[in-house]
């Protein structure tokens, strides 16, 4: 057998030898950070082998999910897939820490070896797997996402939930109850949105934990024009700040890029003061249209009212490549408030200390 450096190495041997002759087994890579995307095998293996840093850290990780499972079918009928949810660290480059890595593979080659989609053994790796300072459990919105993701790729129904949400969303139920509908109803409803009527009629009226629970599934979808101009026009005419960030998550992949970067512009207008929750928002959702210099530098400047929100915040950003060379023109730039360069001054002095 090949020596298996990394993960990659090993999913791919599974589905190369082993797994693709006896087991027809398969697997896909997640990126579960600031949102759920798939990851291509080719950039998780250049990651993995120090050929590039992470494409969407946060808080100095890559979290991902991995899915594999067997489209072989036995008289039980066809095996459950095995999940991996796996938080690997990175240095100051936003490359992998290689030794965790390592460690959690050796631990997995040990107990494992190649019978990953052996139902009792990775069940028994899942409880050992608990306990690996790798391991986390993503938040019930993100596990919602995921499960959604997972069920169409091995192309199973929705959950029972999903016709409620649909009927509910479509308004045809005026009387119905927003409680009783389930969490995963809506993961559902925002992956088949090619396959829904026109709803954003429904946004302006959205109770606002329904309006909560719909953004955080939309954060992971390309929505079209016309739900992007209503959620815009929710979280303008809104006055709490939760919806606003709400409306911003569910648009931050929308198509209609300029309309979402006008928007934040006003949002962040120097007049103004914007509060943590929307900028904890806009720099985790809405980074790649910070990497506008007019946006960026407004951005710190908002930051700057508050010493703890600019240094975790502005270093967040400053992790990634692209966004830390616009957070350095920010910095250097001539048009600088009393406040921002205060504030640059402790970030410098901590950062050095």
């Amino acid at each position: 057998m090949q020596p298996m450096d990394t993960l990659s190495d090993l999913l791919q041997h599974l589905q190369g030898h082993d797994l693709l002759q006896h087991l027809q087994g398969h697997y896909r890579i997640y990126d579960m950070g600031c949102r759920l995307s798939k990851l291509s095998t080719a950039d998780f293996k250049a990651f993995e082998e120090g050929q590039k840093p992470y494409s969407s850290p946060w808080l100095r990780h890559a979290w991902v999910g991995i899915l594999l499972w067997s489209t072989q079918t036995s008289e039980l009928g066809a095996s459950s897939p095995t999940i991996w949810f796996l938080k690997l660290p990175l240095d100051e480059r936003g490359l992998l820490i290689q030794a965790a890595r390592d460690e959690f593979l050796n631990q997995l080659l040990e107990t494992m070896g190649t019978k990953m989609l052996d139902q009792q053994v990775a069940a028994d790796w899942a409880e050992q797997l608990k306990h690996s300072n790798l391991a986390f459990t993503p938040d019930p919105a993100r596990m919602a996402a995921f499960h959604a993701q997972a069920s169409l790729t091995l192309e199973q129904n929705a959950s029972q939930f999903y016709p409620a949400v649909c009927h509910y969303m479509s308004g045809t139920q005026p009387h119905q109850s927003w409680q009783e509908l389930g969490l995963q109803g809506f993961a559902d409803f925002a992956l088949r949105l090619e396959q829904q009527p026109d709803w954003h009629q429904q946004i302006s009226q959205m109770p606002t934990t329904v309006l909560n629970t719909i953004a955080a599934q939309l954060e992971n979808q390309r929505l079209n024009h016309t739900l992007a101009k209503a959620f815009i026009l929710r979280g303008k005419t809104s006055i709490d700040e939760g919806e606003k960030a709400a409306c911003l998550r569910a648009i931050s992949q929308s198509t209609d890029a300029a309309s979402r970067q006008q928007w934040l512009q006003q949002i962040m207008a120097k007049e103004t003061t914007v509060g943590v929750e929307l900028l904890a928002t806009i720099a985790s959702k809405c980074s790649e249209d910070l990497l506008t210099s007019d946006l960026m530098g407004l951005f710190v400047h908002q930051c700057a009212a508050d010493q703890a929100i600019f240094n975790a915040l502005v270093q967040e950003l400053m992790f990634r490549p692209k966004a830390r060379i616009r957070v350095l023109e920010a910095f250097r730039a001539h048009e600088r408030s009393p406040a921002l360069i205060q504030a640059i001054g402790a970030l410098m002095g901590q950062t050095q200390g």
